[in-house]
């Protein structure tokens, strides 16, 4: 497993390859250079073998390979973190246990299904009980409870869109109870469906990459279209679906981070902070490194994990 790499040994191991740059190096020769993960973490790597520099070239998202080379300090790094300097690639074959390149989060699954159930149950509003209970069942359902919620930023595992959602909406409904006036339904509506899109934005194949689909539209976009297709069929109330769709479009809170309206309403601002919020936590669960401060991608900035 990569966490357990320690430079001076030997590895030979599946890993997943995720080249970020193919170039030329100072004496003439070429290069490629990207990460290798599995479930257990990731550590850059750096090949000068003119044949797998070829194969590496036209990689796209990252691929599992039998993975061959030298564990050492990473000389391009100031932090004296670890790379591997590939030697060898090898195509997976049917024997190879391959298990632990797909992440897996550490909840548990059926009881966040149950969750979900428990959630939709306590939605009383007709048309908003009715739209759930048709968007999450059959392949929408299986894929719901499988997929990711990111390739990389947050909840970046099997299942984690399933857990983003449930834990988004606990949190949304917490915020309701402490202000008189909002419509918890349409909360506890807009916080399950909030992200539906990604199970059309992301795939959970290996490297979860985001598909064709999925960079032509966006995730809040296709999540407004599959609630508007399904309330179609359902005949929810215009004005009913217009609320619904607004909590959807501006979860991301304004447009600057990608919404295509900005929060209007009360329900909106509810399900927006509480997206925000779980998706900073998810952060200190994140860990790459062992040291107690660490630098965060997403959040661009270094944070304290005390643990």
């Amino acid at each position: 497993m990569i966490k357990d790499f320690k430079a001076g040994v030997k590895i030979c191991q599946a890993a997943l390859v995720r080249v970020q740059k193919v170039g030329n190096s100072s004496n003439g020769g070429v290069f490629a250079r990207g990460m290798l993960e599995d479930n257990s973490g990731r550590v850059a790597f750096i090949c000068f073998e003119a044949a797998l520099v070829d194969k590496l070239r036209d990689l796209e998202g990252a691929v599992p390979f039998m993975v061959c080379g030298a564990v050492d300090i990473n000389k391009f790094a100031n932090d004296m973190s670890l790379q591997v300097i590939v030697q060898r690639l090898n195509d997976i074959m049917p024997e190879d246990d391959i298990s632990h390149l797909l992440p897996q989060g550490d909840f548990d699954i059926e009881a966040y299904k149950t969750k979900l159930a428990n959630y939709i149950r306590s939605v009383r509003t007709p048309g908003l009980r009715m739209l759930l209970e048709a968007i999450f069942s059959g392949d929408t359902y299986e894929k719901f409870v499988k997929n990711p919620a990111g390739m990389r930023l947050h909840h970046a595992y099997i299942g984690g869109l399933l857990q983003h959602s449930i834990d988004v909406t606990g949190i949304a409904v917490a915020l309701a109870d402490q202000h008189e006036g909002v419509d918890k339904d349409l909360i506890i509506t807009g916080a399950l469906l909030h992200d539906i899109g990604k199970i059309r934005e992301i795939s959970a194949d290996f490297g979860f990459p985001y598909t064709s689909e999925g960079r032509y539209m966006g995730h809040i976009a296709m999540t407004s279209m599959m609630v508007q297709e399904a309330a179609m069929r359902l005949r929810i109330p215009p004005a009913r679906l217009e609320k619904l769709q607004h909590v959807l479009l501006s979860h991301h809170g304004d447009n600057e981070k990608g919404s295509p309206v900005a929060c209007a309403t009360r329900e909106a601002f509810i399900v927006h902070y509480a997206d925000e919020i779980n998706a900073v936590m998810n952060q200190f669960e994140q860990r790459e490194g062992k040291s107690a401060w660490e630098y965060n991608r997403m959040l661009g900035r270094n944070i304290y994990v005390d643990k």
